[in-house]
C-alpha cells in the first residue's frame, strides 16, 4: 500500500499542470493537462474521477496548492454534489473557480506567511497581547461602567430630588403670573411700582388673606388658606425678609457725536455696577410696606442709573425638607424699555444625609471609582518604569478617557462634599440667631401685623438687616455650590457615555456604533462644512429680514438657534409689505427644501452607507453573552498565569527587552521570564494564541480595480509572448523540414512550389480542356502518375517519422525509468537522513537538558563548597578515623559495655556516610572537569556521521540501475550499523 501511494505521488507530481499552477498561469491550463492528471490517478473511467480521489492531492508534494484551495477546487468541480467530476468539470474548476482566483492573487501579491503554533515573531506576539489585553479590559469595563453608572444615577436621584425641586420652583412662577396687575404689563419704572403694590405684595406676602378671628367656615375665615405669616402659597415659609437689590451704574461719557453732546452729556447706565439693598419684612403691616414703596418711588430709588433690580426670596418647605432661593431680575435696557427674567431658582435639601442609607450609593460610587483608579495605576506604573517611551505607549485614547473620567468623578464628589458642608454646617449656624420666632410671637400676641415702631421695639432693624445680608450671602454660596455640583454631574454623565463607548469596543456587534461613527467621520466632516456655510447664510438672511421685528433674530446666536428650530410664524410675516412677504416666503421654503429635506437626507444617507458597509464586513460575530462566557472560561484557564500587561511592558522595554530575539518559541519565552517563574502552560498559551491570531488577522487578498487592470495587462503581455513564441516555433519547423528534405533528396519547398505551379496550370488550361478532349485525357493520366508518386513519397516520410518517433519514445521510457530510480533512491536516502537527523536532534535535546541540570547542580555544589579546600577533604576520612580511635580509647575506659557498642555503631555509620559524600563530591568534580571534552567528542561523532551519510548517498546515486537490488541493502545496513554504534556510544 505504501509503494502504491509513493508511485501515485510521483505520477501526480510529474504532471505539467503544477508548473502552470506555480506560476499562476491559469489561462494556460488545458484539458490535456487535466487528462494527464486523470491518467496519473489510474481510475477505471477515463472520463470521470471520484472527488475522493482528488482529496488525495492534499498529501502530494509539489502541487503548490493548499488544502483550502484544493477543497475549493473540488467544490467548484462538483457543483451538483454527485461525488464525481469529468475532465471538463475539473478544468472549469481550476480555471474559473475560487482556486483560480486564489492562484491569480498569489501570482500578483506573492505567498502568504506561514504560521506555526509552536513559534511566532515578537511583533505578532506583542500585537496579539495588545489586542487581547485591550479587548479584555474593554469587556470587563462594561459591567464596571454599568455599576458605576447605576450607583451614580441612584445617588443623583436621591440627593438632587429634581422633581421636588421643580415643584418648589413652580411656586414663584405661579405667584408672579396672576393677580390684578400682571408682570408682563409692566413696561417702565412707574408701571413696575404698580405691579409691586398690586401684584407682588398681594401674591407673596398676602397680608389681607389672614384673619385672627377663627371661624369654622373656610369661606368666612381665610385663615384656612394661609394660616401662618410669611407663607408663600401656604407651605413655603419666607426666611426673615425679602431682599430688593438694585444694581446702579455711576455713569460714563456717551459715545455720541459732538452735536449730541449737549443733550447727552453722560450715559447714566454705563460704568461700574454697585449694589443697593432694601429689605421688606413680612412681619410689618401692609400699610407700612406700601408706605415704604411710595417713599422710594417718590425719591426715585429706581432712577436712570439703575441697570437691574433683583427680588430675592429664601424660603423653606418642611414637607419637602428643602430650601429654595428664588430670584426675579428686572432689566432696564439702555434702549428705554424694560424686560424681566426669572433668574436663579435653586432648590436644595437642608440635610442630604438625614437618612444614613442615602450614603450607601455614594460609598459604592467612590469604591468603584477607586477601583478604576487602581486598575489604571497598575498599568501606568509599569509603563512609567520603561521611561518616556513606555508612557507614550500607555497614553492611548481610551486610557486618557479613563483618567479624565477618574478626575471628573473625584472633582464631582469634591464639589458635592463642599455643598454638603455648607448646607449642613455653615447655613444652620447663620440661621441659628434669626429673630423670626420673636417676631412671629409678637404678631400672634397682637393678633395683627406690626407697625414700624412695634417692629423696632422687638428687634434692631439695622442688626436684622445685617443678619439677613449674611443669610443671603450664605444662601447664595450654597446655591452656587449646588449649581456647580449639578453642572459637574451633567458633564460626568457624558464622560460615562464615552466610557460606555469604550466598553462597546469589546464586542463586534456593539462596536458597530463606534465603527460607524469613525467610518463616516471624514464624509460627515466634509458635509458639515458645506452644511454649516449654507446654514449660516440662511441665518444671516433671517437677521437682515426679520431682525428688526422678531426677537429671535436680533442677534447671531439667537438667529442660529431659532433658524435651526424653524420658528417663524405667520404673524411675524403678515405685517410686512407684499413684496417683502414674497421674499420672506421664498426664504422660508427654500430653507425647508434645501436644508430640512435635501441636506439632512444626504447626511442620513452617509451614515447609513457607513453602517451598511461596516455591518456587512462584520459578518456574524458572537453575541455579548457568548463572549462573556468565553471570557469567564479563559479567566479560569489563565488564573495562574503572569499578568499580561507586565509581560507587555517587559517585552517592549527599549533599553532592556525581556526577549530581544525576533523569533519567539515556547522555550525561549519561558527562559526570558524564568525569574518570574513562567510556567510551560503559560508560554504555550501565549505562543499558540498569538500564532492563531496572526493567521486569522492575515488580510485576505482582495482584487481591486487597479489589480484587475494589472491582471489584464499581464494577460495581454502573456498573449503577445505566446504569439511571438508561435512564430518562432513555426520558423523552427520550417528549418526542420528543409533539413530532412535535403537528406531524402526531396525538397519540400520545391514540391510545394511545383504543386502551386500545377494549380496555376490547371487554372490556365481549364478552359482548353473543354475544346480538346484528347489533351484532357493525356493530362488526366499524367496527373494520376504525379499523385501516385506524391503518395509514395508521403508514405515513405511517414514511415521514417514513425520509426524515429518510436525510437524517441523508447529513449524517453528508458530515461523515465532512470529518473524514477534516481528519484526513488534520493527520496529514500533523504527520508533516512531525516529520520536519523530527527533522532539526533532528540538526543541532542535530551543531552542539552542533562547538561543544564549538571550546570545547575554544579552551581549549587559550588555554592556549598565555597571556601573549602578539596585537598583537605581527601584527608578528612583519615582524621575521622584518628578521632574514632581516640573515642574508642575513651570508651574502653567506660565500664558500661552496652553504651560503648551504641556509640561505636553510631560513629561508624557517620564515618561511612561522610566517606560516601566525599566520594560523590569527587566524582561530580571529575565529571565537571570532563564535561567539555565529552561534548566536543559528541560533536565530532555527529559531524563525522553526517559526512559519511552524504558520501554514501553520492556513491549510491552514481551506481548503475541494474545494481539496484544488490546495492541498497548494504548501504542501509552499513549506515544503520554506524548510526546505531554512534547512538550506543552516546548513550554509554
Amino acid at each position: 500500500m505504501e509503494a502504491s501511494s509513493e508511485s501515485l505521488n510521483q505520477r501526480v507530481s510529474r504532471c505539467l499542470l503544477w508548473e502552470k499552477v506555480k506560476e499562476g498561469h491559469v489561462h494556460l491550463i488545458t484539458a490535456e493537462d487535466i487528462e494527464e492528471l486523470f491518467h496519473a490517478f489510474e481510475v477505471y473511467d477515463p472520463d470521470l474521477i471520484p472527488t475522493s480521489e482528488l482529496v488525495r492531492l492534499c498529501g502530494v508534494d509539489g502541487t503548490h496548492l493548499s488544502a483550502e484551495e484544493i477543497a475549493d477546487w473540488i467544490k467548484d468541480s462538483d457543483k451538483n454534489g454527485t461525488g464525481e467530476a469529468s475532465i471538463e468539470d475539473v478544468h472549469r474548476g481550476i480555471t474559473e473557480g475560487s482556486a483560480a482566483f486564489a492562484l491569480v492573487k498569489r501570482a500578483l501579491f506573492g505567498e502568504e506567511k506561514e504560521h506555526k503554533i509552536t513559534e511566532c515573531s515578537i511583533h505578532d506576539l506583542l500585537h496579539w497581547m495588545h489586542y487581547e489585553y485591550d479587548k479584555k479590559s474593554k469587556l470587563w469595563s462594561l459591567p464596571e461602567t454599568l455599576f458605576l453608572f447605576a450607583a451614580f444615577v441612584i445617588s443623583v436621584v436621591l440627593h438632587l430630588n429634581v422633581w421636588e425641586a421643580f415643584k418648589s420652583s413652580r411656586v414663584y412662577t405661579v405667584a408672579l403670573t396672576y393677580g390684578d396687575f400682571a408682570l408682563e404689563w409692566a413696561v417702565d419704572r412707574d408701571s413696575l411700582w404698580v405691579w409691586l403694590d398690586e401684584g407682588w405684595l398681594r401674591n407673596v406676602l398676602r397680608h389681607d388673606m389672614i384673619s385672627f378671628a377663627r371661624d369654622p367656615d373656610p369661606d368666612k375665615d381665610p385663615l384656612y388658606t394661609n394660616p401662618f405669616p410669611g407663607r408663600v402659597l401656604k407651605e413655603h415659609q419666607i426666611v426673615g425678609a425679602v431682599r430688593f437689590r438694585r444694581w446702579y451704574a455711576v455713569g460714563a461719557e456717551c459715545m455720541a457725536s459732538k452735536m449730541w453732546k449737549d443733550l447727552y452729556p453722560a450715559c447714566n447706565m454705563h460704568g461700574e455696577l454697585k449694589p443697593d439693598d432694601w429689605y421688606v419684612f413680612y412681619h410689618e403691616k401692609r400699610e407700612v410696606i406700601e408706605q415704604q414703596m411710595e417713599e422710594r418711588a417718590r425719591n426715585f430709588w429706581l432712577d436712570d442709573h439703575t441697570a437691574f433690580l433683583d427680588i430675592q426670596t429664601l424660603s423653606y418647605n418642611a414637607h419637602q425638607a428643602m430650601f429654595t432661593l428664588g430670584t426675579l431680575r428686572v432689566e432696564f435696557r439702555d434702549a428705554g424699555y424694560m424686560i424681566h427674567r426669572e433668574g436663579m431658582k435653586e432648590s436644595f435639601v437642608d440635610s442630604p444625609y438625614y437618612n444614613l442609607w442615602f450614603a450607601l450609593p455614594d460609598l459604592l460610587f467612590v469604591v468603584l471609582l477607586w477601583n478604576v483608579l487602581y486598575a489604571e495605576m497598575k498599568e501606568a506604573i509599569p509603563a512609567a518604569m520603561n521611561g518616556l517611551d513606555g508612557i507614550k505607549d500607555y497614553l492611548k485614547l481610551w486610557n486618557v478617557i479613563d483618567w479624565i473620567t477618574i478626575a471628573f468623578g473625584f472633582t464631582t464628589v469634591s464639589f458635592w462634599m463642599v455643598f454638603v458642608l455648607k448646607v449642613s454646617g455653615e447655613l444652620p449656624e447663620v440661621l441659628a440667631d434669626l429673630p423670626s420666632v420673636a417676631l412671629d410671637l409678637a404678631v400672634f400676641t397682637n393678633r395683627s401685623y406690626l407697625t414700624a415702631e412695634e417692629f423696632d421695639g422687638v428687634v434692631d432693624r439695622l442688626g436684622f438687616e445685617t443678619q439677613m445680608s449674611e443669610i443671603f450671602r450664605c444662601a447664595e454660596e450654597v446655591a452656587e455650590s449646588h449649581v456647580l455640583a449639578r453642572r459637574f454631574i451633567f458633564a460626568y454623565l457624558f464622560m460615562l457615555m464615552i466610557k460606555f463607548f469604550k466598553a462597546f469596543g469589546s464586542n463586534d456587534r456593539l462596536d458597530v456604533v463606534i465603527q460607524t461613527i469613525t467610518g463616516s467621520a471624514v464624509d460627515v466632516a466634509h458635509f458639515a462644512i458645506a452644511f454649516a456655510l449654507v446654514f449660516i447664510c440662511f441665518a444671516g438672511a433671517g437677521i437682515l429680514l426679520l431682525g428688526t421685528t422678531v426677537e429671535g433674530y436680533h442677534t447671531i446666536a439667537s438667529a442660529l438657534y431659532f433658524r435651526w428650530a424653524e420658528t417663524v410664524s405667520m404673524t411675524d410675516i403678515e405685517g410686512f409689505e407684499p413684496w417683502l412677504q414674497v421674499l420672506a416666503y421664498f426664504w422660508f421654503f427654500s430653507y425647508l427644501s434645501l436644508m430640512s429635506i435635501l441636506m439632512i437626507n444626504i447626511l442620513v444617507g452617509l451614515i447609513f452607507e457607513a453602517y451598511g458597509r461596516i455591518r456587512s464586513a462584520a459578518g456574524e460575530p458572537e453575541t455579548l453573552l457568548e463572549q462573556v462566557g468565553e471570557a469567564v472560561e479563559n479567566l479560569k484557564e489563565t488564573a495562574n498565569f503572569l499578568d499580561m500587561w507586565y509581560l507587555i511592558c517587559e517585552l517592549e522595554d527599549d533599553d532592556f527587552p525581556a526577549h530581544p530575539a525576533e523569533l519567539v518559541t515556547i522555550r525561549s519565552l519561558k527562559k526570558a521570564f524564568s525569574k518570574d517563574r513562567m510556567t510551560k502552560q503559560n508560554a504555550e498559551y501565549l505562543i499558540e494564541s498569538a500564532s492563531r491570531f496572526a493567521k486569522k488577522e492575515a488580510k485576505r487578498l482582495e482584487l481591486s480595480v487597479s489589480d484587475g487592470v494589472r491582471m489584464i495587462g499581464q494577460t495581454r503581455t502573456n498573449v503577445n509572448k505566446l504569439l511571438v513564441l508561435s512564430e518562432q516555433v513555426n520558423a523552427m519547423l520550417k528549418k526542420f523540414h528543409l533539413k530532412h528534405a535535403n537528406e531524402t533528396s526531396e525538397d519540400w519547398l520545391s514540391m510545394y512550389g511545383a504543386a502551386q505551379q500545377e494549380i496555376q496550370q490547371e487554372a490556365v488550361t481549364k478552359s482548353v480542356e473543354e475544346d480538346d478532349p484528347l489533351a484532357a485525357t493525356v493530362r488526366q493520366k499524367h496527373k494520376q502518375e504525379v499523385t501516385q508518386k506524391k503518395v509514395s513519397r508521403e508514405e515513405l516520410m511517414l514511415h521514417r517519422m514513425r520509426s524515429r518517433f518510436s525510437d524517441m519514445v523508447t529513449m524517453t521510457q528508458e530515461q523515465s525509468k532512470l529518473l524514477d530510480w534516481i528519484s526513488r533512491t534520493i527520496n529514500e536516502r533523504q527520508e533516512s537522513i531525516m529520520d536519523k537527523d530527527n533522532w539526533g536532534r532528540q538526543k541532542a535535546v535530551v543531552l542539552t537538558d542533562r547538561c543544564e541540570k549538571i550546570e545547575i547542580s554544579i552551581g549549587k555544589l559550588s555554592e556549598c563548597l565555597k571556601g573549602v579546600d578539596p585537598s583537605q577533604l581527601r584527608h578528612m576520612p583519615d582524621k575521622l578515623k584518628e578521632l574514632a580511635r581516640k573515642v574508642h580509647a575513651w570508651q574502653v575506659e567506660d565500664s558500661r559495655p552496652s553504651s560503648r557498642q551504641d556509640h561505636m555503631k553510631m560513629l561508624q555509620n557517620q564515618m561511612d556516610s561522610i566517606s560516601l559524600d566525599v566520594a560523590q563530591i569527587s566524582a561530580h568534580a571529575k565529571a565537571k572537569a570532563d564535561i567539555a571534552q565529552a561534548l566536543q567528542h559528541v560533536k565530532q561523532l555527529i559531524e563525522r556521521h553526517i559526512a559519511g551519510d552524504v558520501k554514501l548517498v553520492s556513491r549510491q546515486i552514481s551506481r548503475a540501475p541494474d545494481s539496484e537490488g544488490s546495492s541498497e541493502s548494504p548501504v542501509f545496513t552499513q549506515s544503520w550499523t554506524g548510526f546505531t554504534s554512534f547512538g550506543d556510544g552516546e548513550q554509554s
